[in-house]
């Protein structure tokens, strides 16, 4: 009859190592599939000083707010007509670039007409109409 060996039994100094090199393998395969290789890349800016240039002082961005029936330009209340004639006197068709812009901000029951009279004067005036709208 044929006797099977009998296995060793493992003394207390020694310590199993399979399973360790199989947890390691899979930590390093996790820790390559986790890691991105990209290149972290920046750039060079030069921060703006606390104080505003002269320039930048006099031009004010042109604004037109309406709310309900009340119009108001540059925090004046105007009527349509008077508006008209304000933002003629921009002569928006001989500036360029930012200085064209006009804001446009509504709020409350803003009549239609309204609205749409005052985007027609500053687009025939040659300005650009900016929309200003409430973020939530």
């Amino acid at each position: 009859m044929y006797r099977r060996p009998k296995k060793k039994l493992l003394g207390q100094e020694a310590i199993p190592t399979t399973p360790l090199a199989d947890m390691m393998f899979l930590l390093l395969i996790f820790f390559i599939m986790t890691t991105t290789l990209a290149k972290v890349t920046g750039f060079v800016t030069d921060m703006p000083s606390g104080q505003k240039g002269d320039q930048s002082q006099k031009q004010k961005t042109t604004s037109v707010a309406l709310h309900d029936e009340k119009i108001a330009f540059n925090d004046q209340n105007v009527s349509m007509d008077e508006l008209y004639k304000l933002v003629k006197g921009l002569r928006l068709d001989q500036k360029v670039g930012d200085a064209k812009v006009v804001i446009v901000s509504a709020a409350g029951m803003v009549n239609y007409q309204n609205y749409f009279e005052t985007m027609a004067i500053i687009q025939n005036s040659g300005g650009v109409v900016a929309i200003e709208t409430e973020g939530k």
